[in-house]
């Protein structure tokens, strides 16, 4: 999986990572960048946006070497419905129990995905209360341990409250920043990893840029 190309030496697996950015749209070609690495080894992918139809995604994936629609990949477009995620990842959920059934079409299915990735999941959490979040977070973390899946939840830096934003952080078992950086005429973009389940927390930043085969690392040292 590209995360071992960040320095990283194990990939996760049970986990849920967050992926934060400050600006920009570089959450999303690392998502297509983690959807191609698993679908290319056999892993069920399930991807979810609240901002793109699932034609874009797919074409968004082809570029990145996905081609047609493999068996093995969902996708759910234009999703902007948080209590009908919360009743397909866990049932137990005390919002569950009055909506959708068992006809909620395909997210029925991110129980049986290997990758499960919810682009932007902090859009769909924005007029929630703290506590409502936390519990989503909560119910993701126990699916993951369960089906033994890995959640990629995206956000932007600010959408949500402080209190909420740090609350998410302690909670997920590890944190994957794309920071921009605006020097001189110059942009420089930068990979922070805070957190990470099974791994000690890098040392420094790594630079990166972002070219039409995706995330490239920058082997360069920078002076500011």
């Amino acid at each position: 999986m590209v995360l071992t190309s960040f320095g990283l030496k194990n990939v996760p697996s049970n986990v849920v990572l967050l992926v934060e950015e400050d600006i920009g749209d570089v959450k999303s070609v690392f998502f297509r960048k983690i959807s191609s690495d698993a679908l290319a080894v056999g892993k069920k992918v399930h991807y979810i946006s609240t901002r793109s139809s699932e034609k874009d995604i797919m074409e968004e994936l082809n570029d990145s070497g996905v081609q047609n629609l493999p068996e093995n990949l969902t996708i759910i477009g234009n999703f902007t419905d948080p209590v009908a995620l919360l009743d397909m990842c866990y049932r137990r959920h005390k919002l569950c129990h009055r909506l959708y059934g068992d006809n909620a079409g395909p997210l029925h299915k991110i129980t049986d995905s290997d990758v499960c990735i919810i682009d932007m999941f902090s859009s769909l959490f924005i007029h929630e209360e703290v506590e409502v979040i936390s519990e989503a977070i909560e119910s993701l973390i126990t699916i993951s341990r369960e089906a033994n899946i890995i959640f990629l939840l995206s956000a932007d830096m600010g959408i949500l409250p402080e209190r909420a934003e740090k609350i998410i952080r302690s909670m997920v078992d590890g944190i994957i920043q794309f920071r921009t950086e605006y020097i001189g005429g110059k942009i420089n973009r930068y990979i922070n990893i805070p957190k990470m389940k099974g791994s000690l927390p890098l040392n420094k930043m790594i630079a990166y840029n972002v070219t039409s085969q995706g995330i490239t690392m920058d082997t360069r040292e920078r002076v500011g």
